[in-house]
């Protein structure tokens, strides 16, 4: 019992002792490398360089700034030699990046900081005119200047970008147009950014059958847009488009609309000027009028004069001439660029009731090829019933066929005549109400 007791205790000792010893060495170490040393040649320092002092710094914080530094950097006079020149705008660019060093660091406070910031940040050109000043002052001094020698002309500073100036007038249009929709201000309290208007217009994407669009004036612009997150608006207007191909605003349309309207108007503190139903359903009645004596298709026809065309052999003739098959499968597309460079329809080819992604196209098989140009759709600039009937000849010559109208008779030059002149007056007639074949607003009237 007591030999445990004596080992028990010798191990006690032999811990203390070996801690009180490593105690001693941590801190014989710490004396040591807090002890200053002499500087050897291989030491690689950074010279050390003068603060940046303004005009504007204090006398007291100018004086510590200068006894801080050790040593004065030499002052190098200005010379005429262009490689002079490059060396002083190398030492300024090296000088304003070590200036913005200085203002960083915590022995500056914060007025130098903001001075020496300024001072790095300030143009080339001002650098540029200060040493072309103390090059006229260094030549007065050595009398090189002769009589007679023309002055240095500081660089003329360069012309301020110009400003994008804010229109008068009216805002800039978006999308609603008068033309053919039925628009309902809203006059907004307060501005209202397009983050709160958002989540508002959940009901405000179609009313029945009809496409409903809401846009925000923005003041800075002067110009109506779709409502964006991020934005902030002066007023808002919604519009419901008062007809298409499915026929025009009816009553119960105009009542959804109207009372989606009145919803967002309570949610955002605005006032709505909500227009009278029965003019706005006669109004959709009317245009839809107009739209259905314009909504003119014409269609040109390719008959084979022999054996009937597989339905694969018609895919693979509208693949390589650059027609672009359609997401339902039922038809080929030609692409035309309008004149903004934005890719559009111009005509499509059908093959009967195929459908190039269902049907077993080495099975269906048939003799007519009909090329369709809807006409409000197409733009007028790009003679599309031209381009269609130059394709079906090219069509028809490769196919061994013959190019037939609706009816089955041969296309004639007589027929061509009168199909122009017909179209003539079509576009005449768009182009009166203000809507043009191919334009934005046809081709919003003109969709189901």
């Amino acid at each position: 019992m007591n030999l445990n007791m004596d080992l028990q205790t010798a191990l006690i000792v032999a811990g203390l002792v070996f801690l009180a010893l490593l105690f001693g060495y941590n801190q014989w170490q710490i004396r040591k490398a807090r002890r200053p040393r002499e500087l050897s040649p291989e030491d690689d320092l950074p010279p050390m360089r003068e603060p940046v002092v303004g005009h504007g710094t204090t006398p007291e914080t100018a004086a510590r700034l200068h006894e801080a530094s050790a040593e004065q950097a030499e002052r190098r006079e200005p010379t005429l030699t262009s490689s002079a020149r490059a060396s002083d705008a190398n030492n300024a660019a090296t000088a304003a990046v070590a200036a913005a060093a200085a203002a960083g660091t915590a022995d500056a406070d914060e007025a130098v900081a903001e001075e020496v910031a300024v001072a790095a940040s300030m143009p080339q050109r001002d650098a540029a005119a200060d040493e072309a000043e103390l090059e006229v002052k260094q030549e007065a001094k050595q009398g090189v200047k002769q009589e007679g020698a023309p002055a240095p002309v500081p660089a003329p500073a360069p012309a301020p970008a110009p400003v994008a100036a804010v229109p008068d007038g009216q805002p800039t249009p978006a999308l609603i147009d008068p033309l053919i929709d039925c628009i309902v201000p809203l006059h907004l309290e307060r501005k209202a950014s397009g983050d709160r208007i958002l989540p508002l217009t959940g009901r405000l994407r179609r009313a029945g059958t009809k496409q409903v669009h809401i846009e925000g004036l923005r003041a800075e612009a002067n110009a109506w847009e779709p409502v964006t997150a991020g934005h902030q608006y002066e007023d808002l207007q919604v519009g419901a488009q008062l007809a298409n191909r499915g026929g025009p605003l009816n009553a119960l349309e105009f009542s959804e609309f109207i009372t989606a309207v009145e919803s967002l108007a309570e949610s955002l503190d605005a006032s709505a000027d909500l227009p009278d139903m029965t003019e706005t359903v006669a109004n959709a009645r009317e245009l839809d009028a107009f739209a259905a004596g314009c909504d003119v298709q014409l269609g040109v026809n390719v008959i084979s004069d022999g054996a009937p065309w597989s339905a694969a052999y018609v895919q693979n003739v509208a693949t390589q001439d650059g027609l672009v098959l359609s997401r339902d499968g039922t038809r080929f597309i030609r692409y035309q660029a309008n004149a903004e460079g934005v890719q559009r329809p111009l005509f499509t080819l059908q093959f009967g009731d195929t459908n190039f992604l269902r049907d077993d196209l080495t099975v269906k098989a048939g003799r007519q090829i009909t090329l369709l140009l809807d006409v409000p759709l197409a733009d007028q600039g790009a003679k599309p019933f031209k381009t269609v009937c130059e394709y079906g000849y090219t069509l028809a010559q490769r196919m061994g066929a013959q190019l037939v109208d609706d009816n089955m008779r041969p296309l004639t030059e007589t027929s061509f005549v009168a199909i122009f002149n017909q179209l003539e007056t079509l576009y005449n007639k768009l182009e009166a109400r203000g809507m043009s074949a191919g334009s934005p607003v046809a081709l919003r009237l003109f969709s189901v």
